[in-house]
């Protein structure tokens, strides 16, 4: 989303909070998708993340204006940007529901390496010396924590779920990157609210095509926690939007990454999820190269990627 590099003075310690409340709800409500990935398709799951999602947005959107604030003259643009983005979600709540949470939390921090990548090949930014090498460190730690040699290919050809989970991670990283680039071609000309309304929208009618035969009502506390996921949704992602708003994205940005401790919280006390050491060892070299490409592009003045909770929640 457009992100002010010049917020109001005063408002940081308003916007970390709100980062921090952020990522603990996001966290929490992966904890949910995952209690629930088991026994329901993943695409009701995302037809109710984004259905009650839209619940928290519609008073936003009335508040800007109304209706009249969803006109747009670039529909095809708001088509392919909520596929990827509802594609990129679908692949994020599988890598959940095969992966420990921390791993596909992970996973998910890849997603600025992809963005800035994908910014040199299809918008034709610019890099540095300094950033190639962040993104190569980067990338060095995702080959880390996947291990990319013959035991991966055959666990994949074999339908192991740690490396398909692996797989679904990575994609859902790299499918939100793509969402991103579109988002930023998308934001010269249409509203925040607008491109995350069409993206909800999308994924209400995503959501039952995916399940199929499969959608079924759910009851009693399956029907709670359904409906929490959307909300929780919601909720977390106005509080996102406040943060990127209230403060540079230098100084927001790293607090995104707490989200590895919640993650890792939640799987060990729920699961018993112990993170593996060679996946937090490649995480921590993802963090710190995200978070310098971040505070470095801020530092040149030029409008970082998001950090990875806004790239896949938002799509």
């Amino acid at each position: 989303m457009p992100v002010s590099l010049l917020p109001p003075a005063g408002s940081t310690g308003r916007a970390i909070l709100a980062m921090i409340g952020a990522v603990a709800l996001f966290s929490t409500m992966n904890a949910m998708i995952k209690s629930l990935a088991g026994h329901y398709p993943l695409g009701e799951i995302v037809f109710f993340r984004a259905l009650f999602a839209m619940v928290i947005l519609l008073p936003v959107i009335w508040r800007a204006g109304g209706l009249a604030t969803l006109r747009t003259e670039r529909p095809w643009g708001h088509v392919l940007r909520s596929i990827i983005g509802v594609v990129s979600m679908t692949c994020g709540f599988t890598a959940i529901s095969l992966l420990p949470l921390a791993n596909a939390a992970a996973f998910a921090f890849t997603a600025p390496l992809w963005t800035t990548t994908l910014g040199v090949l299809i918008l034709g930014e610019k890099v540095r010396w300094r950033r190639a090498l962040a993104l190569i460190t980067g990338f060095t730690g995702v080959l880390i924590m996947v291990r990319p040699d013959g035991e991966l290919l055959r666990q994949i050809a074999a339908g192991g779920e740690t490396a398909l989970g692996c797989a679904f991670a990575l994609a859902s990283a790299a499918l939100a990157a793509c969402a991103m680039i579109s988002v930023r071609r998308l934001s010269a000309t249409e509203r925040s609210s607008t491109i995350v309304f069409y993206f909800m929208l999308t994924g209400c009618f995503y959501g039952p095509l995916l399940a199929g035969g499969d959608f079924r009502l759910p009851t009693g506390h399956d029907a709670l926690v359904l409906v929490a996921i959307g909300l929780v949704g919601g909720v977390a992602q106005l509080l996102l939007t406040t943060a990127y708003r209230g403060a540079p994205v230098a100084v927001i940005a790293p607090f995104d990454y707490s989200a590895m401790l919640w993650a890792t919280s939640y799987g060990f006390l729920i699961w018993g999820e112990v993170p593996d050491s060679r996946v937090m060892l490649g995480a921590l070299i993802v963090v710190a190269s995200g978070i310098y490409i971040t505070v470095r592009e801020a530092r040149l003045g030029q409008t970082p990627a998001p950090a990875p909770q806004l790239l896949t929640k938002m799509g």
